[in-house]
Protein backbone atom coordinates (compact mmCIF):
# COMPACT_ATOMS: atom_id res chain seq x y z
CA UNK A 1 0.00 0.00 0.00
CA UNK A 2 1.54 3.42 -1.11
CA UNK A 3 0.60 6.44 1.55
CA UNK A 4 0.49 9.93 -0.14
CA UNK A 5 1.23 11.32 3.05
CA UNK A 6 3.12 9.84 6.10
CA UNK A 7 2.84 10.94 9.79
CA UNK A 8 5.70 10.25 12.16
CA UNK A 9 5.22 10.87 15.41
CA UNK A 10 8.69 9.42 17.44
CA UNK A 11 12.18 8.88 16.73
CA UNK A 12 11.43 8.83 13.13
CA UNK A 13 11.01 12.63 13.35
CA UNK A 14 14.59 12.83 14.02
CA UNK A 15 16.05 13.64 10.10
CA UNK A 16 19.23 11.58 10.44
CA UNK A 17 17.39 8.23 11.63
CA UNK A 18 15.20 8.52 9.27
CA UNK A 19 17.81 9.07 6.15
CA UNK A 20 19.00 5.76 7.60
CA UNK A 21 15.88 3.95 7.75
CA UNK A 22 15.37 5.26 3.84
CA UNK A 23 18.47 4.82 2.77
CA UNK A 24 19.08 8.30 1.53
CA UNK A 25 22.01 10.48 2.08
CA UNK A 26 19.65 12.83 3.76
CA UNK A 27 15.98 13.24 5.02
CA UNK A 28 12.75 14.67 2.62
CA UNK A 29 11.40 17.80 3.86
CA UNK A 30 9.33 17.02 7.67
CA UNK A 31 6.51 19.36 7.65
CA UNK A 32 5.21 20.17 11.43
CA UNK A 33 1.97 18.98 12.22
CA UNK A 34 -0.43 17.90 14.84
CA UNK A 35 -2.50 14.46 15.59
CA UNK A 36 -5.38 15.21 17.91
CA UNK A 37 -7.22 13.03 20.43
CA UNK A 38 -3.75 11.01 20.77
CA UNK A 39 -0.95 11.58 22.80
CA UNK A 40 2.78 9.45 22.61
CA UNK A 41 3.52 6.95 25.39
CA UNK A 42 7.34 5.29 26.18
CA UNK A 43 7.31 1.45 25.88
CA UNK A 44 8.38 -0.06 28.50
CA UNK A 45 11.52 -1.48 28.70
CA UNK A 46 12.34 1.17 25.06
CA UNK A 47 13.69 4.19 24.06
CA UNK A 48 10.61 4.89 21.73
CA UNK A 49 6.87 5.41 21.69
CA UNK A 50 3.47 4.39 20.62
CA UNK A 51 0.67 6.31 20.47
CA UNK A 52 -2.80 5.95 22.34
CA UNK A 53 -6.09 7.21 21.87
CA UNK A 54 -6.12 10.57 25.12
CA UNK A 55 -9.10 12.59 25.08
CA UNK A 56 -7.96 16.21 25.01
CA UNK A 57 -4.65 14.75 24.02
CA UNK A 58 -2.30 16.07 20.84
CA UNK A 59 0.51 14.09 19.51
CA UNK A 60 3.42 16.16 17.56
CA UNK A 61 5.29 15.13 14.99
CA UNK A 62 5.72 15.55 10.87
CA UNK A 63 4.53 15.43 7.50
CA UNK A 64 6.52 13.54 4.56
CA UNK A 65 5.19 13.40 1.65
CA UNK A 66 6.18 11.65 -1.98
CA UNK A 67 7.97 8.19 -0.68
CA UNK A 68 8.39 5.84 -3.32
CA UNK A 69 7.75 2.38 -2.76
CA UNK A 70 11.06 1.01 -1.47
CA UNK A 71 11.51 3.67 0.83
CA UNK A 72 7.56 2.74 2.82
CA UNK A 73 8.84 -1.00 2.53
CA UNK A 74 12.23 -0.08 4.12
CA UNK A 75 9.76 1.61 6.72
CA UNK A 76 7.66 -0.99 7.11
CA UNK A 77 10.27 -3.12 7.47
CA UNK A 78 12.16 -1.09 9.81
CA UNK A 79 8.80 -0.94 12.35
CA UNK A 80 7.92 -4.67 12.22
CA UNK A 81 4.55 -4.35 10.36
CA UNK A 82 1.60 -6.84 11.41
CA UNK A 83 3.99 -8.02 14.44
CA UNK A 84 3.95 -4.73 16.13
CA UNK A 85 2.77 -1.55 13.92
CA UNK A 86 0.56 -1.33 11.20
CA UNK A 87 -0.67 1.07 8.74
CA UNK A 88 -3.58 2.81 9.56
CA UNK A 89 -5.24 6.23 8.16
CA UNK A 90 -5.73 9.36 10.37
CA UNK A 91 -6.85 12.74 10.02
CA UNK A 92 -3.63 15.26 11.27
CA UNK A 93 -3.43 19.13 11.40
CA UNK A 94 -0.80 20.89 9.05
CA UNK A 95 -0.68 24.23 8.39
CA UNK A 96 -4.22 25.18 9.73
CA UNK A 97 -5.56 22.52 7.07
CA UNK A 98 -6.78 19.09 7.89
CA UNK A 99 -5.51 16.58 5.90
CA UNK A 100 -5.73 12.34 5.32
CA UNK A 101 -2.41 11.02 6.13
CA UNK A 102 -1.29 7.66 7.43
CA UNK A 103 0.57 6.73 10.36
CA UNK A 104 1.89 3.43 12.08
CA UNK A 105 -0.12 2.26 14.51
CA UNK A 106 0.80 -0.42 17.61
CA UNK A 107 -0.82 -3.69 17.28
CA UNK A 108 -2.34 -4.12 20.92
CA UNK A 109 -0.57 -6.72 23.27
CA UNK A 110 3.02 -6.32 22.86
CA UNK A 111 3.90 -3.53 24.86
CA UNK A 112 3.35 -2.12 27.93
CA UNK A 113 3.45 1.48 28.13
CA UNK A 114 5.27 4.50 31.02
CA UNK A 115 5.48 8.11 31.21
CA UNK A 116 4.80 10.35 28.00
CA UNK A 117 7.41 10.55 25.39
CA UNK A 118 9.32 13.45 24.64
CA UNK A 119 11.81 13.98 21.45
CA UNK A 120 14.08 16.11 23.21
CA UNK A 121 14.69 13.80 26.07
CA UNK A 122 15.56 11.18 23.84
CA UNK A 123 17.63 13.30 21.75
CA UNK A 124 19.85 14.17 24.66
CA UNK A 125 19.88 10.16 25.48
CA UNK A 126 19.70 7.44 23.82
CA UNK A 127 19.59 8.78 20.33
CA UNK A 128 23.47 7.84 18.98
CA UNK A 129 22.03 4.54 19.93
CA UNK A 130 19.33 4.20 18.42
CA UNK A 131 20.65 5.40 15.20
CA UNK A 132 23.73 2.83 15.37
CA UNK A 133 21.52 0.23 15.97
CA UNK A 134 19.52 1.22 12.53
CA UNK A 135 22.32 1.38 10.47
CA UNK A 136 22.43 -2.73 11.54
CA UNK A 137 18.79 -3.20 11.27
CA UNK A 138 18.50 -1.55 7.63
CA UNK A 139 21.52 -3.81 6.78
CA UNK A 140 19.69 -6.97 7.43
CA UNK A 141 16.46 -5.28 5.25
CA UNK A 142 16.18 -7.71 1.97
CA UNK A 143 18.09 -10.32 3.55
CA UNK A 144 15.88 -11.44 6.38
CA UNK A 145 12.67 -10.84 7.69
CA UNK A 146 11.56 -7.68 10.03
CA UNK A 147 10.49 -10.44 12.73
CA UNK A 148 13.92 -11.98 12.59
CA UNK A 149 15.49 -8.77 12.81
CA UNK A 150 13.00 -7.53 15.79
CA UNK A 151 13.94 -11.25 17.94
CA UNK A 152 17.86 -10.05 17.74
CA UNK A 153 17.24 -6.03 18.66
CA UNK A 154 18.35 -6.44 22.01
CA UNK A 155 21.73 -7.45 20.72
CA UNK A 156 21.64 -5.45 18.13
CA UNK A 157 21.71 -2.34 20.60
CA UNK A 158 24.47 -4.03 22.59
CA UNK A 159 26.75 -4.38 19.53
CA UNK A 160 25.42 -1.17 18.52
CA UNK A 161 26.56 0.57 22.33
CA UNK A 162 29.94 -1.55 21.75
CA UNK A 163 30.43 0.65 18.58
CA UNK A 164 29.60 3.65 19.97
CA UNK A 165 32.07 2.91 22.90
CA UNK A 166 34.86 2.28 20.27
CA UNK A 167 34.25 5.67 18.61
CA UNK A 168 34.03 7.71 21.66
CA UNK A 169 37.14 6.13 23.93
CA UNK A 170 39.64 6.30 20.91
CA UNK A 171 43.12 4.38 22.00
CA UNK A 172 45.81 7.25 22.46
CA UNK A 173 48.91 4.96 21.33
CA UNK A 174 52.51 5.82 21.93
CA UNK A 175 53.71 2.58 20.28
CA UNK A 176 51.46 0.26 18.01
CA UNK A 177 50.78 3.73 16.23
CA UNK A 178 49.29 2.27 12.78
CA UNK A 179 49.62 3.58 9.21
CA UNK A 180 46.56 5.15 8.51
CA UNK A 181 42.87 4.75 7.92
CA UNK A 182 41.86 0.98 7.40
CA UNK A 183 39.21 1.59 4.35
CA UNK A 184 36.11 -0.70 4.47
CA UNK A 185 35.44 -1.87 0.31
CA UNK A 186 33.12 -4.63 1.01
CA UNK A 187 31.35 -5.70 3.87
CA UNK A 188 29.09 -8.85 4.52
CA UNK A 189 27.19 -10.86 7.17
CA UNK A 190 26.92 -14.55 6.35
CA UNK A 191 26.11 -15.21 10.19
CA UNK A 192 23.48 -12.98 12.35
CA UNK A 193 22.17 -14.61 15.63
CA UNK A 194 23.20 -14.54 19.26
CA UNK A 195 26.88 -13.36 17.72
CA UNK A 196 27.31 -11.92 14.22
CA UNK A 197 30.06 -13.18 11.56
CA UNK A 198 30.65 -10.30 9.37
CA UNK A 199 33.19 -10.06 6.22
CA UNK A 200 35.00 -7.55 4.91
CA UNK A 201 36.97 -6.29 1.65
CA UNK A 202 39.58 -4.01 3.04
CA UNK A 203 41.76 -1.36 1.63
CA UNK A 204 45.47 -1.02 4.31
CA UNK A 205 47.65 1.71 4.24
CA UNK A 206 51.02 -0.54 4.09
CA UNK A 207 54.38 0.67 6.89
CA UNK A 208 56.54 0.91 3.80
CA UNK A 209 54.25 3.24 2.04
CA UNK A 210 51.68 2.81 -0.87
CA UNK A 211 48.29 1.01 0.11
CA UNK A 212 47.80 -3.02 -0.09
CA UNK A 213 44.40 -5.05 -0.27
CA UNK A 214 44.94 -7.95 1.51
CA UNK A 215 42.42 -11.18 1.46
CA UNK A 216 39.04 -11.19 2.67
CA UNK A 217 38.87 -10.53 6.94
CA UNK A 218 36.35 -12.02 8.52
CA UNK A 219 35.57 -11.58 12.65
CA UNK A 220 32.89 -12.55 15.25
CA UNK A 221 31.25 -9.72 16.48
CA UNK A 222 29.70 -9.44 19.97
CA UNK A 223 29.33 -7.27 22.44
CA UNK A 224 31.81 -5.31 24.94
CA UNK A 225 31.97 -7.24 28.27
CA UNK A 226 33.31 -6.74 31.93
CA UNK A 227 34.43 -9.09 34.26
CA UNK A 228 35.48 -9.03 38.27
CA UNK A 229 37.47 -10.49 39.83
CA UNK A 230 35.90 -11.06 43.68
CA UNK A 231 39.58 -10.97 46.58
CA UNK A 232 38.81 -11.13 50.01
CA UNK A 233 42.52 -9.15 51.09
CA UNK A 234 41.88 -10.45 54.87
CA UNK A 235 41.61 -14.16 54.05
CA UNK A 236 43.61 -13.56 50.65
CA UNK A 237 41.40 -15.90 48.54
CA UNK A 238 39.37 -15.18 45.58
CA UNK A 239 36.35 -16.25 44.15
CA UNK A 240 36.42 -18.09 40.59
CA UNK A 241 33.26 -19.50 38.70
CA UNK A 242 33.11 -22.61 36.82
CA UNK A 243 30.96 -23.69 33.51
CA UNK A 244 30.52 -24.99 30.46
CA UNK A 245 32.14 -23.28 27.37
CA UNK A 246 31.06 -23.76 23.53
CA UNK A 247 34.11 -22.34 22.29
CA UNK A 248 36.43 -24.75 24.32
CA UNK A 249 34.17 -27.95 23.15
CA UNK A 250 34.21 -26.69 19.63
CA UNK A 251 38.27 -26.63 19.23
CA UNK A 252 37.86 -30.60 20.47
CA UNK A 253 39.03 -29.86 24.20
CA UNK A 254 37.91 -33.08 25.99
CA UNK A 255 37.46 -30.62 29.38
CA UNK A 256 35.39 -27.75 28.05
CA UNK A 257 34.53 -26.34 31.61
CA UNK A 258 36.71 -23.68 32.37
CA UNK A 259 37.65 -21.09 35.65
CA UNK A 260 36.88 -17.72 35.03
CA UNK A 261 36.21 -14.54 36.90
CA UNK A 262 32.81 -13.27 37.23
CA UNK A 263 31.65 -11.87 34.07
CA UNK A 264 28.82 -10.12 31.96
CA UNK A 265 27.66 -8.54 28.63
CA UNK A 266 27.71 -4.30 29.16
CA UNK A 267 24.30 -3.48 28.25
CA UNK A 268 23.13 -0.05 26.63
CA UNK A 269 21.84 1.36 29.80
CA UNK A 270 24.00 0.32 32.57
CA UNK A 271 27.72 1.41 33.63
CA UNK A 272 30.35 -1.29 34.43
CA UNK A 273 29.91 -1.45 38.28
CA UNK A 274 25.93 -2.50 37.44
CA UNK A 275 26.51 -4.95 35.35
CA UNK A 276 29.27 -6.71 37.33
CA UNK A 277 26.84 -6.60 40.55
CA UNK A 278 24.43 -8.36 38.80
CA UNK A 279 26.21 -10.62 37.39
CA UNK A 280 27.73 -11.50 40.78
CA UNK A 281 24.35 -12.07 42.12
CA UNK A 282 22.93 -14.07 39.47
CA UNK A 283 26.51 -16.07 38.80
CA UNK A 284 27.64 -16.51 42.37
CA UNK A 285 25.48 -15.61 44.77
CA UNK A 286 27.44 -12.69 45.91
CA UNK A 287 27.06 -9.08 46.65
CA UNK A 288 29.68 -6.71 45.66
CA UNK A 289 28.70 -3.60 48.16
CA UNK A 290 32.58 -2.09 47.48
CA UNK A 291 34.46 -0.09 44.85
CA UNK A 292 35.72 -1.91 41.67
CA UNK A 293 39.47 -1.81 41.23
CA UNK A 294 39.94 -1.56 37.67
CA UNK A 295 43.03 -4.07 35.74
CA UNK A 296 42.95 -3.74 31.91
CA UNK A 297 40.88 -3.27 29.34
CA UNK A 298 41.68 -5.76 26.09
CA UNK A 299 40.75 -7.36 23.53
CA UNK A 300 41.60 -10.94 24.02
CA UNK A 301 42.12 -12.32 20.62
CA UNK A 302 41.88 -9.23 18.28
CA UNK A 303 43.07 -11.25 14.58
CA UNK A 304 38.66 -12.68 15.37
CA UNK A 305 36.76 -11.02 17.94
CA UNK A 306 35.60 -7.66 18.12
CA UNK A 307 34.97 -8.29 21.75
CA UNK A 308 36.56 -6.03 24.06
CA UNK A 309 36.94 -6.50 27.79
CA UNK A 310 37.37 -4.53 30.84
CA UNK A 311 38.86 -6.44 34.17
CA UNK A 312 38.48 -5.73 37.61
CA UNK A 313 38.85 -6.77 40.95
CA UNK A 314 36.33 -6.40 44.00
CA UNK A 315 37.42 -6.63 47.65
CA UNK A 316 34.94 -8.95 48.84
CA UNK A 317 33.83 -10.70 51.99
CA UNK A 318 34.39 -14.72 51.17
CA UNK A 319 33.74 -16.56 54.37
CA UNK A 320 34.28 -20.25 54.86
CA UNK A 321 30.94 -22.20 53.10
CA UNK A 322 29.79 -19.22 50.31
CA UNK A 323 30.78 -21.90 47.37
CA UNK A 324 27.97 -23.48 45.65
CA UNK A 325 26.49 -23.75 42.04
CA UNK A 326 24.77 -20.60 40.61
CA UNK A 327 23.19 -19.46 37.37
CA UNK A 328 19.83 -18.43 35.67
CA UNK A 329 17.86 -21.28 34.50
CA UNK A 330 16.07 -19.41 32.04
CA UNK A 331 19.40 -18.72 30.35
CA UNK A 332 20.56 -21.89 30.30
CA UNK A 333 23.23 -21.17 32.97
CA UNK A 334 24.96 -23.82 35.27
CA UNK A 335 27.51 -22.43 37.26
CA UNK A 336 29.70 -23.64 39.76
CA UNK A 337 31.66 -21.37 42.10
CA UNK A 338 34.98 -22.07 43.56
CA UNK A 339 36.97 -20.52 46.90
CA UNK A 340 40.91 -20.29 46.06
CA UNK A 341 43.39 -18.82 48.42
CA UNK A 342 45.93 -16.38 46.82
CA UNK A 343 48.74 -19.13 46.87
CA UNK A 344 46.40 -22.13 45.25
CA UNK A 345 45.68 -19.37 42.69
CA UNK A 346 49.32 -18.70 41.66
CA UNK A 347 50.28 -22.66 41.72
CA UNK A 348 47.37 -23.07 39.15
CA UNK A 349 48.55 -20.04 37.43
CA UNK A 350 52.22 -21.74 37.43
CA UNK A 351 50.80 -25.11 36.01
CA UNK A 352 49.00 -23.77 33.20
CA UNK A 353 45.46 -24.81 34.04
CA UNK A 354 43.89 -21.00 34.24
CA UNK A 355 43.34 -20.87 30.44
CA UNK A 356 40.93 -17.92 29.86
CA UNK A 357 42.20 -14.88 29.41
CA UNK A 358 40.63 -12.14 31.72
CA UNK A 359 41.37 -14.90 34.52
CA UNK A 360 44.89 -14.81 33.36
CA UNK A 361 45.25 -10.95 33.48
CA UNK A 362 43.84 -10.62 36.51
CA UNK A 363 45.39 -13.18 38.38
CA UNK A 364 48.84 -11.38 37.36
CA UNK A 365 47.71 -7.87 38.33
CA UNK A 366 46.58 -9.37 41.82
CA UNK A 367 49.99 -10.60 42.27
CA UNK A 368 51.18 -7.47 41.94
CA UNK A 369 48.79 -5.51 43.48
CA UNK A 370 48.35 -8.13 46.75
CA UNK A 371 50.53 -6.43 49.00
CA UNK A 372 48.78 -2.98 48.61
CA UNK A 373 45.58 -4.09 48.56
CA UNK A 374 46.01 -6.81 51.91
CA UNK A 375 47.89 -3.45 53.42
CA UNK A 376 44.73 -1.24 52.85
CA UNK A 377 42.60 -3.61 54.51
CA UNK A 378 44.57 -3.92 57.39
CA UNK A 379 45.31 -7.51 56.69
Amino acid sequence: MMAERLFLYGTLRDPDLLAVVLGRDSAPDLVPARLHGHEPRSVVPGDYPVVLPCKGGATAGVLVTGLGSDEIARLKFYEGEGDHYRLVPVEVECQGARLAAHMFAPVTGWFETGDVWHLETWKKGPRMLALEAAREIMSEYGARSSRDVAERHGLMRIRAQSRLNARRDPPRPRIATGAGAAITRAHRRPYAKFFNVEEFDLDLPAFGGGRYRPRERAALVTADSVTVLPYDPRRDRVLLVEQFRVGPHARGDTHPWTLEPIAGRCEPDEDHATTLRREALEEAGLELAGGLERISAFYPSPGALSEFITAYLAPADLPDGIAGVHGLAEEGEDIRTHLLSFETLMAALDRGELRTAPLVVSAHWLARNRDRLRGAAGA
